[in-house]
């Protein structure tokens, strides 16, 4: 058996040779690829981003569970025969010849949009990321320019296509609640017509009235009440003995005088024990003290008058009250009623004028959404021509045939090896002899080495 020494030095000696077989492998593998049908695939990317707030409606969140869902159904959206038209319309796709293919196959009946958006849809493929929310648009084509162009039609195509999904159903629903808008606007105004009405026939003037009314009853009560105690204490001081009462006892002029004829009494008696009853002193001063108990009897009598007069005129003042009260007692039975009546009005025109602001509001959310400019889906990624196909895959033909080219060198290297064999090193030769090597000798830079070499080989 050959030593593996020399099997290594024959392979680096024909190393030539080697090289010869991996290029030329090569060379076939690349002449090859380049003759066959090359598939181009561009792609092109969807992002669906579920907002935390909806622009139209508000808050709004998706759970993680539904994405799936979301995506296999938009999936199906894009791979539908209404995008595939679209595009087909939107890139002018119907050539003559696509035209003369469709005559031929359909004689001429059906839409020829939706019959060669069907055949586009078979080089489409969407591509699901796991776990995000991305969808891969891939159309392959035999022209990267062409794929690249499907791929981003497809995109927009799908954009449009979901906009009009989303505001279409808004237009319809828009021009419906403007219907029922006018409806429930109708009514209100009736209602409020009719509550009007009832407040000049009855003199309501607003909601406060019956408020005020039964305030004013409260308010005429305790002024009754305060009327009553005052003309019942007035009436006790007026009673038989009015000039006994506090209100003409404490009059500073009964007491002023009752001091005056308390002090001259005394001057009296003090002139009486040194003067005779005949005295004119004694005599001037008896006079001015029958005269000051006269005024002290005029102005009690003048008390007392004020006493019943006011006493009367708080009993007076307590009937008024009470006749007010009961007027009052009266208007307030006589409202009951209205006030019930209105009271229905007013309910009837508080639920109209809520169904008109339900209908309101919801007719401009649809107002809003029949205008949105986008939705929720964005084009991430634009799809740009591919510069390799990717059928054929040229890196990994290349790769075989580098490794097939280096097994074939190194198979018809040893192959010529086994046929002629050759000693080359000096493991070889003690192998072959069975004697141990002595010495080498190293002729490879001189002539006669060169000779030897080239004779070997």
């Amino acid at each position: 058996m050959m030593p593996l020494s020399d099997l290594i030095a024959a392979l680096k000696m024909r190393w030539r040779l080697e090289l010869f077989i991996i290029v030329a492998v090569l060379a076939l593998v690349a002449l090859w690829t380049s003759m066959s049908p090359k598939t181009y695939v561009a792609t092109a990317t969807l992002l669906f981003d579920e907002p935390t707030v909806d622009p139209v409606q508000g808050t709004q969140t998706t759970a993680q569970d539904s994405i799936v869902g979301l995506l296999s159904t938009q999936s199906d959206v894009i791979g539908s025969v209404a995008v595939a038209s679209t595009v087909v319309r939107s890139l002018q796709l119907a050539s003559p010849d696509i035209v003369a293919r469709w005559q031929a196959a359909t004689g001429g009946t059906g839409d020829i949009n939706a019959w060669y958006g069907r055949q586009l849809l078979s080089n489409l493929e969407i591509v699901p990321d796991k776990g995000s929310r991305v969808l891969t648009l891939q159309y392959s084509s035999t022209n990267p320019q062409f794929a690249s162009v499907l791929a981003n039609a497809f995109a927009v195509s799908y954009l449009d296509t979901r906009l009009k999904l989303r505001t279409d159903p808004a237009r319809t629903y828009s021009r419906w609640f403007q219907d029922r808008t006018r409806e429930v606007r109708e009514n209100l105004q009736q209602a409020q017509a009719r509550l009007t009405e009832f407040k000049r026939k009855t003199g309501i003037v607003d909601t406060g009235t019956s408020n005020a009314e039964v305030a004013r009853l409260s308010e005429l009560s305790n002024q009754l009440t305060s009327a009553e105690a005052s003309a019942a204490s007035l009436n006790a001081r007026a009673g038989s003995n009015a000039a006994e009462s506090p209100d003409v006892q404490s009059s500073g002029v009964v007491q002023g005088l009752r001091a005056q004829i308390a002090g001259k009494a005394a001057q009296i008696s003090q002139m009486s024990t040194s003067l005779g009853p005949n005295h004119p002193d004694l005599i001037a001063a008896k006079a001015e003290l029958s005269e000051l108990r006269s005024k002290l009897a005029s102005e009690i009598g003048t008390s007392t008058r004020s006493v019943h007069v006011a006493s009367n005129a708080a009993t007076n003042t307590e009937a008024d009250l009470r006749n007010k009260l009961n007027a009052q007692r009266g208007r307030m039975l006589s409202l009951s009623t209205d006030n019930a009546q209105l009271d229905v009005l007013q309910r009837d025109v508080d639920t109209a004028k809520a169904a008109y602001d339900a209908v309101a509001a919801r007719l401009q959310t649809m107002r809003l959404q029949s205008v949105a400019p986008e939705t929720n889906v964005r084009q991430l990624d634009t799809a740009t021509p591919p510069l390799l196909p990717a059928k054929p895959n040229v890196p990994l033909r290349l790769l075989l045939a580098a490794v097939l080219g280096g097994m074939l060198a190194v198979g018809a290297g040893l192959a010529l090896e086994v046929w002629r064999p050759r000693v080359r090193t000096a493991d070889g030769i003690s192998e072959i002899s069975g004697v141990p090597v002595l010495a080498i000798l190293d002729l490879s830079s001189s002539r006669a080495g060169t000779l030897l070499t080239g004779t070997a080989l």
